[in-house]
């Protein structure tokens, strides 16, 4: 005979608050250990390892790492934290699930964002005390008995402190936190600003105009000192953490902004000089071998070693002096380049590539990148841009036309333009769009260098944009493909304008280098206009960056007495396809 559902729900109920309130039952059922042996560990205290690391300004951090045994019984205790705590905030970045620094650094990013003030909490860790911790794990929603409270407080803290290394730390320190968090959250909205919190790193970011508009109850700055305002501190004093001036700035829009470690005055980005240590590191090693370029590193590290600003820097994140291999500190950079930058970003694609490829050469088989076929140069743009075109009847007329597509995010997902499509009559003229008439219609594209064809159809378009979505329904080439520039052109950036106009047999793809004349608004549409000439086939081709990133769609012509060399700007068309995609 089985337990009706009832009677199931009252012994899940009745379990459940055994593990809240009685200590031998909790240390059985989710400790998974008699308490008997839960009390050798952590009384009279916990073991734990310490070590140090250093910090970038070189003073040392702590770290104590628990014991197997005690690490063991956090996990635990971990995990019923996680599954019956309340959501995050919003504001909460760091030790939280789906949320990153990369997250962090998004909240900030707006064409508004003007100035930034960084802050950073003194002693984050060891200013949550065991006393803290009890007191979270018996409210709400946790409510645990003084008794469990009192053990898993005491699982969770060494020397009457949080520590930094267990894997409780994070976790609990978000849910103290949250109330300080709710409080800036409060502070932020009325004074028009936006509030975020990585761990001990918190953030402000203001849309003001000038400093002088800054909210002085935050933050004022003047002459290149930085105040913080009184309910600020007194904000965050009031919650049990202190502030540590020496870390505390603010930044302009005219300047780098920066928030852990990223930039964002365009997009969320990592340090010029980041990129260019792991392309001069690169270098080294295609041109010199890896032997050399490991000794030139270890070299170089023993140098600043020496530095009394610099000193051990390179190696404070381990426990050890030895010096890591090139290889696996290049492979952990260009990881990060691609959290930071995207999969499809092209610097992250190509030194990706370059170091898969010297890897091999010089290391045999080992960790591989993952690098995506982008397109990253001119042969590559030659693969992934065809000649569209159609001939046919239309109301017993003959009709046909002809223009450029690109392979945008997808070798099978061509774009192009829409008034490619639109019936051309014999002779000129011009029929009312049929829409049905394209929809249904098989069409051939044609990549020149390969000298393939390959069957597609029209699968979306939009009149006002002048944009149709093709795919490519067999045969589908193994290609790169282009992807889209994730920020704004500026006028006068060079670039190139690509595509097949007047195209026959035999002649290449045309990569003409042009750069950005104007922007403006069209049709409440974003425009770019090019400094060279759109000619007739050139419709639908893609207009890049130095990096071949799309920056905008090739539409309209100009001659010298109406009409502008004009292009769709790309996050038009980004916007567009997100729209009809498959939901």
């Amino acid at each position: 005979m089985t337990d009706a559902p009832e009677d199931l729900d009252e012994k899940a109920a009745l379990h459940d608050l055994l593990l809240r309130v009685d200590v031998p039952f909790m240390s059985q059922h989710l400790l998974k250990v008699d308490y008997s042996d839960v009390k050798k560990l952590i009384y009279p205290a916990p073991p734990y390892r310490t070590f140090l690391i250093d910090k970038k300004n070189g003073s040392p951090r702590v770290i104590q790492e628990p014991f197997e045994e005690i690490k063991e019984l956090q996990i635990k205790i971990l995990v019923f934290l996680e599954r019956n705590a309340n959501a995050p905030k919003p504001c909460v970045h760091g030790f939280t699930k789906g949320r990153s620094i990369l997250s962090n650094a998004r909240k900030h990013c707006s064409p508004n964002t003007r100035f930034l003030l960084n802050i950073d909490l003194e002693n984050f860790f060891p200013s949550i005390t065991f006393y803290r911790v009890r007191g979270l794990f018996k409210k709400a929603p946790f409510s645990l008995s003084y008794e469990v409270a009192t053990v898993w407080a005491h699982i969770c803290t060494k020397d009457g402190k949080l520590p930094q290394g267990a894997p409780t730390s994070p976790f609990i320190a978000n849910l103290i936190c949250r109330r300080l968090d709710a409080d800036l959250m409060d502070v932020a909205r009325r004074h028009q600003s936006t509030y975020t919190r990585y761990a001990d790193d918190i953030t402000f970011s203001f849309s003001v105009r000038d400093a002088s508009r800054l909210p002085t109850n935050i933050c004022s700055h003047d002459g290149g000192v930085v105040r913080l305002g009184n309910e600020l501190i007194s904000t965050i004093v009031h919650h049990g953490f202190n502030i540590n001036e020496t870390k505390t700035r603010i930044s302009n829009h005219l300047r780098r902004l920066e928030i852990t470690g990223l930039t964002i005055n365009e997009f969320p980005n990592v340090k010029r000089n980041f990129v260019d240590k792991i392309r001069g590191a690169l270098h080294a090693w295609d041109r010199h071998g890896y032997k050399a370029a490991q000794a030139n590193w270890e070299e170089h590290i023993r140098a600043h070693r020496t530095a009394e600003f610099d000193q051990k820097r390179w190696h404070r994140q381990r426990r050890t002096p030895d010096i890591p291999p090139l290889a696996n500190v290049l492979f952990g950079r260009l990881l990060y380049l691609k959290m930071v930058r995207g999969a499809e970003d092209t610097i992250y694609s190509r030194l990706a590539d370059k170091f898969n490829v010297l890897y091999g050469r010089d290391l045999g088989v080992g960790p591989v990148l993952p690098v995506k076929k982008i397109v990253r140069g001119e042969s590559d743009a030659e693969l992934a841009t065809f000649v569209v075109s159609w001939t046919g009847q239309y109301q017993d007329e003959f009709c046909g036309a002809e223009g450029t597509a690109f392979a945008l995010g997808a070798a099978d997902r061509l774009v192009t333009c829409e008034h490619v499509f639109r019936v051309q009559i014999e002779g000129g003229g011009q029929a009312d769009f049929n829409s049905e008439h394209v929809q249904e219609k098989e069409l051939k594209v044609h990549n020149p260098l390969r000298n393939t064809w390959h069957t597609a159809r029209v699968v979306a378009f939009d009149l006002d944009r002048d944009v149709a979505l093709l795919e490519i329904t067999q045969d589908v080439p193994d290609i790169p493909h282009f992807v889209a520039r994730d920020s704004k052109t500026k006028r006068n950036e060079p670039g190139s304008l690509i595509g097949y106009p007047n195209w026959h047999r035999g002649k290449p793809l045309n990569q003409t280098p042009a750069s950005v004349s104007n922007q403006y608004m069209r049709g409440g549409l974003r425009r770019i206009e090019v400094s060279e000439l759109i000619r007739q086939g050139n419709s639908g081709g893609p207009f890049v960056d130095e990096l071949f990133r799309v920056a905008g769609v090739a539409q309209m012509g100009a001659t010298q007495t109406q009409g502008n060399n004009e292009c769709l700007e790309v996050d038009e068309l980004v916007a567009w396809m997100a729209a009809i995609a498959p939901k």
